[in-house]
């Protein structure tokens, strides 16, 4: 039998929200929305955020509204479980600039592992399911899933850390799910542990991961990695084939920092990076925090200003796009004719039809993810070049 370890809360905590609060912050906003789902027979409710800035998640209390799931129970109550905590890059924004945080002790510095993250949910039929960050039916949930299958030391894990309410979250790497770094194998690396009311327990992933034989996030013990101007030295200097750092200070805070190196080969810095049209690709894909921690000046308030208009923008067309949806599937029980008739005149029209023609099954089923689609198409469509770029923006002005 698995011996049980006994280990000292940090100081790391969060005010996690119940599931009332966080259908309260998506009926407030647009930045932040709800998946309903059924799974395994049991209705899943999933929170995310779509495009959302940091007075987004102060504002609402919404930190915790990344990929935060919950289940409902024989009970018929709802059951948390959750992910990761949304942070942000050094310099990136308030909070985590350099001034904010330099005085701080750095207590612990990770590999930022370039994939997708994982959870395991148990379900009250005692299944237990892989899930990606909103979804049990994801490629990478999936792929989760048969590794959980076949690997009895995993099982294992996961079974005694929900025995003792405890979240364990993984990253998925994989040639098959490359992002941008390249992995020569597949593998499920143990990044964090929480407990049910939010703590990490980080000092427990060692050893959780050594006794039963799994892999985990690389930690730097040298000294050196406890300065941060090391590590922001590094941010410039650094060659080698990693995307950077998780940095964790003594009150809790977390924040990234990514080399430049790693910026480059994700095509966020060069000459032709700050202009316009590549901006809003850059926040049309949410890698507009990396490019703004990069920047300093003019050209920063320029980029922090355009990425609050196109937030804006897309969120409204998204919740736009779903109601269209909900009109063309239930008014109009999916008769294209009349509802084109109805709404051949909307802006998003056009695009809604050809994606409606183009989409597939699961895409369809999985709304938001569809009208994400359609808005970044739109956009995008609107900003092919530097001129429409300007043009589209300041109709939004």
């Amino acid at each position: 039998m698995r011996r049980h370890h006994q280990f000292e809360k940090e100081k790391i905590g969060s005010n996690v929200p119940t599931k009332s609060q966080c259908d309260a912050i998506c009926d407030q906003t647009t930045a932040f929305y709800r998946i309903d789902r059924k799974v395994e027979g049991f209705n899943v409710a999933i929170y995310d955020y779509r495009l959302a800035s940091l007075n987004d998640f102060i504002r609402y209390n919404a930190f915790e509204l990344r990929g935060l799931c919950f289940i409902e129970n024989l009970e018929c109550s709802w059951e948390r479980n959750l992910l990761m905590n949304k942070f942000f890059n050094i310099n990136q924004t308030k909070g985590w600039m350099y001034d904010d945080v330099k005085g701080k002790d750095i207590v612990s510095v990770t590999n930022k592992e370039d994939g997708s993250i994982i959870s395991f949910v148990k379900f009250p039929n005692g299944s237990v399911r892989a899930k990606s960050k909103t979804s049990f039916a994801s490629p990478q949930a999936e792929m989760a899933q048969k590794i959980y299958d076949k690997n009895s030391n995993l099982r294992e894990l996961v079974e005694m850390c929900m025995s003792q309410k405890e979240v364990p979250i993984f990253e998925l790497v994989s040639p098959e799910n490359q992002i941008i770094l390249e992995y020569t194998e597949t593998d499920l690396v143990l990044l964090q542990i929480r407990t049910e009311n939010g703590d990490y327990v980080s000092q427990k992933i060692a050893t959780y991961a050594d006794e039963f034989g799994v892999s985990y996030r690389e930690e730097f013990k040298n000294d050196c990695y406890k300065s941060l101007d090391y590590l922001l030295d590094q941010k410039e200097q650094n060659q080698e084939n990693i995307e950077g750092w998780v940095v964790t200070f003594d009150d809790g805070q977390m924040a990234k920092i990514k080399t430049n190196k790693y910026l480059a080969l994700h095509g966020l810095l060069g000459p032709n990076n700050f202009r316009e049209k590549e901006a809003v690709l850059a926040i049309l894909d949410a890698n507009i925090d990396d490019f703004i921690s990069a920047c300093t000046g003019r050209k920063r308030k320029e980029l922090e200003k355009m990425n609050k208009t196109v937030e804006k923008i897309f969120n409204n067309f998204v919740v736009e796009i779903i109601h269209l949806h909900e009109e063309f599937c239930n008014k109009y029980n999916g008769d294209r004719k009349q509802f084109a008739l109805k709404y051949r005149h909307h802006s998003l029209f056009g695009t809604f039809m050809k994606f409606l023609h183009l989409h597939k099954e699961e895409d369809f089923i999985e709304v938001e993810k569809f009208a994400e689609k359609c808005a970044k198409a739109f956009i995008k469509k609107k900003c092919k070049t530097i001129e429409g770029t300007k043009l589209f923006l300041e109709g939004f002005q």
